[in-house]
C-alpha cells in the first residue's frame, strides 16, 4: 500500500471549509505537543512503540531529540502547516510519563487540548492503528498518569496496535518484551503511514480543536479502516523469540 493512497483518502475525507477553520482556531492553536509514551529504559519494547514512532517523526523532519532537564525528557521542534510542533519523549517509567507531559505543557504555555499522545494498544492487532478523541485510558498506565496530572482526559491519542497475548497473566511480560523480527519488519512497513496519520491529525487539531473535532476524527478513522491490511515483508526471516528487557524495576 502506498502512502500516496493514504494521503488522497485523507485529503478527500478531511477537507474543512475556510469559514469553519477560521472560527475554531483557539489561543495558542499554533502550538502542538506530540508525546511518545514508553518505558524509557526499554526503547525497543512493545510498550515503547509510541517513542519509536516519535523518533520516526523526528527523522522525517530532520530534527534531533535532545534532553531538556526542565521537562525531564527529550524534545525537538519543527514547523508544519503553519504550526509549531513540539516532540516529547519522557525519560520516566511508563506509569510516570505524565510528569514530563505536564511540565512541557506548562513550559510551552499551551492548552491540554493541543496535546497528541502516541501509545501502544493491546486491543488492536499489530498492523492497525486508530485515533481516539479523549475518553477512557482502558487501563493504560501511561495514559492514566497523563490524564491525572493534566487533569484533562480529552486530548487526542494515536493508539498503535500491538496485539494481545493468549492469557491475561502474560500481559506484563508481553508488553515489556521486544518486538520479534517479523513484528519489527511490519512496523517498518507501517512507519510512513503512521507518520502521515500524525500529520493529518495535527491538521485537524489546527482547524478544529478540542471536542468539536469529533466528526473529523471519525472520518479519519473511517479512512484508516478502509486501508488494506499491512503485511510482513516477503523476504524470508527467522522469527526471534521475545525476551524481556534486562533493565530492572520496569513498570507497566
Amino acid at each position: 500500500m502506498s502512502t500516496g493512497t493514504l494521503r488522497r483518502s485523507f485529503k478527500r475525507l478531511l477537507s474543512l471549509s475556510s469559514t469553519e477553520s477560521s472560527t475554531l482556531v483557539p489561543d495558542n492553536g499554533n502550538k502542538i505537543l506530540v508525546v511518545g509514551l514508553g518505558n524509557y529504559p526499554a526503547p525497543r519494547s512493545r510498550h515503547s512503540v509510541g517513542q519509536y514512532l516519535l523518533q520516526c517523526i523526528a527523522e522525517k523532519h530532520d530534527v534531533k531529540l535532545s534532553f531538556r532537564k526542565s521537562c525531564k525528557g527529550h524534545m525537538a521542534s519543527f514547523s508544519h502547516g503553519g504550526a509549531e510542533i513540539h516532540l516529547l519523549k519522557p525519560k520516566y517509567f511508563m506509569n510516570l510519563n505524565g510528569k514530563s507531559v505536564v511540565k512541557a505543557v506548562r513550559q510551552l504555555e499551551l492548552p491540554p487540548s493541543n496535546v497528541l499522545v502516541l501509545h501502544d494498544e493491546l486491543d488492536l492487532p499489530l498492523g492497525r492503528f486508530k485515533i481516539k478523541n479523549g475518553g477512557s485510558a482502558n487501563g493504560h498506565n501511561g495514559v492514566i498518569d497523563t490524564q491525572e496530572r493534566l487533569k484533562y482526559s480529552e486530548f487526542k491519542r494515536l493508539r498503535i496496535g500491538i496485539g494481545r497475548p493468549a492469557s491475561k497473566e502474560e500481559v506484563t511480560d508481553y508488553v515489556l518484551s521486544d518486538f520479534t523480527r517479523d513484528e519489527k519488519s511490519l512496523l517498518a512497513a507501517m512507519k510512513d503511514s503512521l507518520v502521515d496519520t500524525i500529520h493529518q491529525t495535527i491538521s485537524i487539531m489546527q482547524k478544529s480543536p478540542g471536542i468539536t473535532s469529533d466528526s473529523h476524527i471519525e472520518k479519519l478513522n473511517t479512512a484508516l479502516d478502509e486501508l488494506p491490511e499491512f503485511e510482513y515483508d516477503k523476504a524470508p526471516t527467522n522469527t526471534e523469540s521475545t525476551t524481556r528487557p534486562s533493565s530492572p524495576g520496569q513498570q507497566q
